[in-house]
């Protein structure tokens, strides 16, 4: 059949994942979102697989994200793990959310270590 795609391109949503190291229900929040093209049969999802390969090294490029965790920010700065989170939530300290978790880059928090210390000063 001309323009039908080969046999054992598609893969499942649980292979999908297995593949691209990314959490099951990320992926079908992506498919919902229109991120990542997707078929549904039943209950199933079914996905290209040359298309979950392109999701797999966008995703990897994302984790790679230089930064630090907000655990580790915790160990640098005396402070409290939800205060860092309402700083996040606020905007005052600029975070990336990965999966479950906020990558503090860099530079984000050497700026707001600068601006503290630009405050403690004019104070």
């Amino acid at each position: 059949m001309a323009g039908a795609k080969e046999e054992g391109k598609y893969i499942t949503l649980k292979q999908a994942a297995a593949l691209s190291h990314v959490a099951y229900a990320t992926l079908r929040r992506d498919i919902e979102n229109g991120k990542l093209p997707a078929f549904r049969a039943g209950r199933k999802y079914f996905l290209d697989a040359e298309e979950v390969a392109a999701y797999a090294r966008a995703a990897a490029v994302g984790r790679a994200a230089e930064g630090y965790t907000v655990r580790q920010v915790m160990q640098i700065l005396p402070l409290s793990y939800a205060f860092l989170i309402e700083m996040i939530h606020d905007g005052r300290l600029q975070a990336v959310k990965r999966g479950r978790s906020y990558i503090i880059p860099r530079p984000a928090l050497e700026a707001f270590l600068a601006a503290s210390r630009n405050a403690a000063e004019n104070d």
